[in-house]
């Protein structure tokens, strides 16, 4: 007889399980083939990866004053992210600032999402699925093409193409690692019940420490304790109910960190705009229209953009915002109506809205609905797909919808594909946005960060231009004053540093900072960076050269050193001298004499 603590079996045959170890695995070799292209992408700069990675003074590796910094931070970003932070950390620890590893680990997180997400259809179809029954072959196959249906979805390409995304997969992968411990719970008693529900909690707190996207996740538990409870009479309903306290007690201390720290952001992201600002009414029309987005976005993923203005400036009568409504409204009283007889169809609408509650963008003027926010939304969708999938009872039936799907995953990879171009590179995304853009205010936003970039990387004459002209016909416009801004403040520059890319300036500057800290690896890669942009950039050839003298690399020192004599007159005698002595004696100290002959040799030349 089954032990009370354990519950019945995931699949009703060793062929059932061995079925589905060889689909996901197919799953993810499907994926990785799909997707490892972006390991060849680098930084999207005016993207947030420069705030969050390239340009960011925190960032480096790990170290007690960095953890302080992340753990007691809010006003760097409009969030408390420590374990975010500390993602990006723990890669800059391997990488320091080369692309290839912080894509690596973005694909890592696809690749174990995609994995947690075929193991949530399949415990939710095992829970809540056609008879609740252990699992046969063909709901296997069902979860399968779901969980495919999900990974290999374009709405999946900012989190896996974006080094910044990385933040949104791991909050997501926790979050979902939460899910999937919070259902194994079911049907357990004693030691195991425990350890997997203090496992969802671990697991919650941790996401919302990485990004705090996942705030309404114990009002989803509700609603599946509900529907469990409805199935099976002799489930502990009071206890269920007392264990929601420590995951409410979470998401309220969450909610409590975030408001404060979007409410001092004032300057980077202004303020939370007051109801004279935007109504009530434009608050309802855009949170429904949100709803409504992330339900036929998945099922419609043509013309998806980086960026959508469709907030931008709008009316709640607006058509879109009518039909949104409506929508939602109808849904809702559907819902309602089959609470009894479709109670699983209501506790999916329900948890649906909660878990959307955060991407309505409540505090935001304007809003955006970025493909990274339908994350968990598509994988609760994903479980629905399996469902209805998994009720198919005829064999022709089954057939039928298995060509189909197949059919739909073969399309759902090419718009995959298409869409990974995209994000290669900043440049290329920057044009494809413009693109779609039709509102005024953003159109010249995009337009001037598009000209900022240009004249970062180098190409200053006709961004300047283009920049005047802009002014010129729009003098008040945010944008093309902030890009007038950064131009001035490169003109100020330039007696110094000469004709080198600003960006590559902004590098050597931040690199200076580091070194003054002692934080000498950190310097070193930003010196680093600079000259990959500017290979006679010797100024900072020179400041490196100094710093890895310090770092105990005296060979690196006098190659970098005699690099910037290359392209600069050189430093005044005593000077000169003073630092080459400084790598001979560096050198001997390391038992490398040929190294200390040469840099005498330097010396004397």
């Amino acid at each position: 007889m089954q032990s009370p603590s354990e519950p019945t079996p995931l699949f009703a045959s060793g062929d059932a399980r061995r079925l589905s170890w060889l689909l996901g695995a197919a799953l993810l070799l499907v994926a990785f083939a799909l997707c490892r292209g972006v390991l060849g992408f680098g930084f999207l700069y005016l993207r947030d990866d420069d705030v969050n990675v390239v340009l960011n003074p925190h960032m480096g590796g790990l170290g007690w004053a960095r953890l302080h910094w992340m753990f007691t931070d809010w006003s760097y970003v409009r969030r408390y992210m420590p374990l975010g932070w500390l993602g990006f950390s723990a890669v800059y620890e391997v990488a320091g600032l080369h692309p290839g590893p912080y894509h690596a680990a973005g694909l890592a997180l696809y690749a174990a999402n995609t994995a947690l997400v075929y193991l949530l259809v399949l415990r939710v179809l095992r829970l809540f699925g056609p008879g609740a029954a252990p699992l046969g072959a063909w709901p296997v196959c069902a979860a399968a093409l779901a969980a495919a249906w999900w990974a290999l979805h374009p709405l999946r390409v900012e989190t896996t193409a974006w080094v910044s995304g990385n933040l949104y997969g791991q909050s997501m992968g926790l979050l979902m690692a939460s899910a999937l411990a919070y259902l194994l719970t079911y049907g357990r008693q004693g030691p195991g019940r425990t350890a997997w529900l203090l496992a969802s909690l671990v697991a919650y707190a941790a996401s919302l420490l990485t990004y705090p996207v996942a705030l309404p996740l114990p009002l989803l538990f509700v609603a599946l304790d509900w529907l469990y409870a409805r199935g099976h009479p002799g489930a502990p309903v009071r206890r269920m109910r007392a264990e929601k306290a420590a995951f409410l007690g979470l998401l309220a201390a969450a909610l409590a960190v975030t408001l404060v720290a979007r409410s001092s952001s004032r300057e980077v992201f202004g303020g939370v705009p007051g109801l004279s600002e935007m109504p009530l009414s434009s608050r309802l029309a855009q949170s429904a229209y949100i709803a409504a987005y992330y339900l036929w976005r998945p099922w419609w993923p043509a013309h998806l953009s980086p960026l959508y203005d469709t907030l931008v400036g709008f009316h709640p009568a607006d058509p879109a915002f009518i039909l949104s409504a409506v929508l939602v409204a109808a849904l809702t009283a559907a819902a309602l109506a089959l609470l009894r007889s479709r109670p699983g169809l209501a506790a999916l609408w329900f948890g649906y809205l909660v878990m959307a509650a955060p991407f309505f963008g409540l505090t935001e003027k304007p809003h955006f609905p970025s493909d990274r926010y339908g994350y968990f939304l598509s994988a609760m969708e994903a479980a629905a797909l399996a469902a209805a999938l998994s009720a198919l009872a005829s064999r022709g039936a089954r057939a039928a919808a298995l060509v189909a799907s197949l059919a739909g995953l073969a399309l759902l990879g090419a718009l995959t594909h298409r869409q990974l171009r995209i994000w290669s590179d900043d440049r290329t995304q920057h044009a494809y946005v413009l693109t779609g853009l039709s509102k005024q205010p953003l159109l010249d936003d995009f337009t001037s960060r598009q000209l900022i970039l240009e004249f970062l990387r180098g190409n200053e004459g006709p961004s300047e231009e283009a920049v005047r002209e802009h002014l010129r016909s729009n003098p008040a416009s945010p944008g093309y004053q902030k890009a007038a801004a950064i131009i001035a403040d490169k003109r100020r520059v330039e007696p110094y540093y000469g004709s080198a890319p600003f960006l590559a300036i902004l590098q050597d500057k931040l690199a200076l900072d580091f070194a003054r800290q002692g934080q000498l690896r950190e310097a070193n890669d930003h010196f680093e960076d600079a000259l990959a942009m500017d290979e006679r950039f010797y100024q900072a050839a020179f400041d490196r050269a100094l710093v890895l003298v310090d770092l105990g690399r005296p060979e690196d020192a006098l190659r970098s050193f005699l690099y910037a004599e290359a392209y600069a007159p050189r430093l005044p005698g005593p000077q000169r001298a003073e630092f080459l002595r400084r790598i001979e004696a560096l050198a001997q100290a390391q038992g490398k004499q040929g190294l200390a002959r040469a840099a005498r040799a330097a010396r004397g030349r």
